[in-house]
């Protein structure tokens, strides 16, 4: 399993320079990247097929190499389901790589068209939604009370009576039986024995 120092040093160091990584940590912060990278390069690849290049590219053990999974999920997110925002990305990358392809084929009909549907895909045709003030909402504050007119309930005046007359026919049911019981305590031999009455 990996480790919470695992997880913090990957958030921490996974974009940095490799000069900046101390050296203890250098070796497991490049396996990681080279993991992240194969594994953001094509998102429906499997636990196993990053597993099997993370213990082929560097020889690791399939215990390390699936320890390294957990922090490189934990750094991306789950790949197998992407975020919005993740494929909102991919698709605009991928507009973005169909207009220069028309641009370098100098096609304006082309261009045009990738133009509009990068547009239609953004939503840029539509107005912004406004933003929720949720600074100026007031909850909504409860005053705890023993009223029962507050649920819709009719107040009984006698109430106090039936509760004492329910009380005198259920107890005089109950039957009360003697328990005894032992108290044990640290370092007695012998317990003592006592009644719960």
């Amino acid at each position: 399993m990996a480790s919470p120092l695992q997880i913090q040093l990957a958030e921490k160091y996974l974009y940095e320079d490799s000069q900046n990584i101390p050296e203890k940590y250098r070796d497991h912060i490049i396996r990681l990247r080279a993991g992240h990278a194969f594994w953001y390069d094509s998102p429906s690849k499997t636990r196993r097929q990053v597993r099997d290049f993370i213990v082929n590219t560097y020889g690791v053990s399939l215990r390390q190499a699936y320890d390294d999974i957990i922090v490189i999920e934990r750094v991306m997110g789950s790949i197998q389901n992407p975020s919005k925002e993740w494929v909102r990305f991919r698709v605009n990358s991928m507009l973005e790589e169909a207009f220069a392809m028309a641009e370098t084929q100098k096609d304006p009909k082309a261009m045009a068209a990738v133009a509009d549907k990068m547009g239609k895909y953004n939503m840029l045709d539509q107005l912004d939604q406004e933003k929720v003030p949720f600074d100026q909402i007031v909850p909504q504050t409860f005053e705890p009370t023993d009223d029962p007119t507050v649920l819709g309930i009719v107040r009984d005046p006698d109430i106090r009576e039936k509760k004492k007359k329910m009380l005198e026919k259920y107890s005089a049911e109950i039957e009360v039986i003697d328990v005894p019981y032992s108290e044990l305590t640290d370092g007695d031999d012998e317990p003592e024995e006592k009644s719960l009455l």
